[in-house]
């Protein structure tokens, strides 16, 4: 089998600015893994587990912001990656999956290592392509591999499959180098971006009671900037979700899942204007789902928008940070109403703030662990937050450094945290910290099965012996079955994980245990580290729906 539409395969990668691939190994897949092995400017890592290894890919195109390429041979080796190829899609991460594959007249007939693997993830990848291996027109081979790379980061980026069929020998031949073809280059895409009716700014002067909400997004210092004018000047209330990365506007509203319990009327907007994706907080939707003769706009450069609150109108097809500087540069004065319903969104947050600030600092539950951990969280760290109690305790609690937020919450499932920090790692030198769970954890030890261990990674589990989320829900919490089958009560730790892969290992049952692994746990400079917090669930559960009880008791009394 001539190989050499598969070797300018890297070549043409490189050309649209993929940086790396992650490889998982076999033996159909042989010709794809040394052609990139052998690519000069792209950094590969084998990864044996297809699932570890789909987020880790995840986590390097979080970090650089370009697709990054996963190989995997025939059969359900591909199918391994579909939890990473939902959340990517979800979560609007480019990745090009390369799925080796028997040839079609193979297919079907009981041999070896096949499945059907046309269209394996079905609506959850953006695009599919077969690729033309056979094909002896080196063109049509390369506009294949264009259009998958384009269709990775037109409009929304996402994950696209490739499925390159291979029949043997389809190792090179002795003594025979492959080279890739001369000349190939990315094709410029056209500029896609929308004009949108300035007009609608116009449209604002209609409005009293305005209220933005930032959703899911990267960390963009001038969108700060430019959020934090917009909303001096206009008194526009801000919500900050944990995992918008907005967090560092000034007067942001962070508490928002905690005085929302109260449904205050008073902080019922009339119009709500979004950008971003997904958003933490269960009771911000319930409020807006609940209000009346409310308006919302999104703003979304890729015409992508989701009914998140039951109320939507308008879909801005415009970058985000165009918007908002339009809209700062409006000349429109500032309304009674709009500076009133301002104040009312700040006492709010700064009543929750209040609460927060009285808890026991000595108390050994999560809550108050969560929220000194984040305090103590050196600047410019990137923080990852497993699924599912750390990203809510941290969207209550606030994180208040200079931090990039990372969360896979595309599907919000617990099977990729640890790959997916792994993955933005291996994308920068930048000091991470993932704060997880026990069984989000051990669910995803794999992660570390493999030789390019990081560093910069360090690593908090909070041991509660089992998915302590469960308990905190009414339906699971209330039933007999809840430590066997809802929590899944277990006794493991992650010590052993620690040791196999070379972390230092550190643990705390008590304010004086942990007293004493702050300065130790936070030095970067020691390499990898894991801090193990054990702690008692139904304790944990006490405190957490204690914070919000005193935020009822305190609404009832005014």
């Amino acid at each position: 089998m001539d190989l050499q539409s598969t070797f300018d395969i890297p070549e043409l990668c490189h050309q649209y600015g993929v940086q790396h691939a992650v490889i998982s190994p076999g033996s159909r897949n042989a010709a794809l893994t040394i052609a990139f092995a052998r690519h000069p400017e792209i950094q590969c890592y084998s990864v044996p587990d297809e699932r570890s290894a789909a987020f880790i890919a995840l986590g390097l195109s979080l970090k650089t912001h370009q697709p990054t390429v996963l190989i995997c041979t025939s059969g359900s080796a591909g199918l391994n990656y579909a939890p990473a190829v939902a959340e990517a899609y979800f979560n609007q991460v480019p990745l090009l999956i390369l799925t080796a594959d028997r040839p079609a007249d193979l297919i079907g007939k009981r041999d070896g290592q096949t499945i059907y693997q046309q269209s394996l993830y079905g609506s959850h990848a953006k695009a599919y392509f077969d690729f033309p291996s056979f094909d002896e027109n080196l063109e049509t081979t390369h506009t294949c591999i264009h259009q998958a790379l384009q269709a990775c980061t037109s409009d929304a980026s996402g994950p696209v499959q490739v499925n390159v069929p291979f029949k043997e020998p389809f190792y090179p031949e002795q003594n025979k180098t492959y080279q890739a073809t001369n000349g190939l280059q990315a094709v410029v895409q056209a500029d896609s971006s929308s004009t949108w009716d300035k007009s609608l700014l116009n449209q604002l002067t209609h409005y009293s009671k305005i209220l933005i909400i930032a959703g899911q997004g990267h960390k963009e210092e001038k969108l700060i900037t430019t959020l934090n004018q917009l909303s001096t000047k206009h008194n526009i209330p801000v919500i900050a979700d944990v995992i918008s990365n907005c967090h560092e506007v000034a007067q942001a509203i962070q508490h928002q899942d905690l005085f929302l319990i109260n449904r205050d009327p008073s902080l019922q907007p009339d119009l709500i204007i979004s950008f971003g994706l997904s958003v933490i907080s269960k009771n911000l939707k319930l409020f807006l789902r609940g209000c009346k003769n409310l308006t919302h706009w999104h703003i979304t450069p890729n015409q992508d928008a989701a009914d998140t609150y039951d109320h939507l109108s308008e879909v801005i097809a415009i970058d985000t940070l165009a918007f908002i500087s339009e809209w700062l540069n409006t000349q429109q004065e500032a309304k009674a109403a709009q500076q009133q319903f301002f104040t009312e969104w700040q006492n709010a947050n700064q009543s929750a703030q209040a609460l927060i600030s009285d808890i026991n600092p000595r108390d050994w539950t999560e809550t108050t662990i969560y929220k000194t951990m984040l305090e103590h969280i050196p600047a410019h760290t990137d923080l990852h937050l497993a699924n599912s109690m750390a990203v809510r305790y941290a969207n209550t609690l606030a994180v208040k450094n200079q931090l990039a937020i990372y969360c896979n919450r595309g599907t919000s499932g617990i099977d990729g945290s640890n790959s997916t920090a792994v993955g933005t790692c291996l994308a920068s030198g930048t000091n991470t910290l993932l704060l997880t769970g026990d069984v989000a954890f051990l669910y995803d030890r794999n992660a570390f099965w493999h030789n390019h261990l990081p560093d910069n990674l360090h690593i908090v589990v909070f041991n509660n012996n089992g998915g302590g989320i469960f308990r905190m829900i009414d339906g699971p919490a209330a039933q007999p079955e809840l430590k066997t089958f809802f929590e899944t009560d277990q006794r493991s730790s992650a010590s052993h994980v620690a040791h196999e892969f070379g972390f230092r290992y550190l643990t705390a049952h008590s304010w004086e245990d942990l007293d004493t692994s702050w300065d130790t746990f936070f030095d970067f400079s020691q390499g990898r580290i894991l801090l193990e917090v054990f702690s008692d669930a139904e304790e944990n559960k006490r405190a957490y729906k204690q914070l919000f009880k005193k935020m009822k008791d305190l609404s009832s009394r005014h």
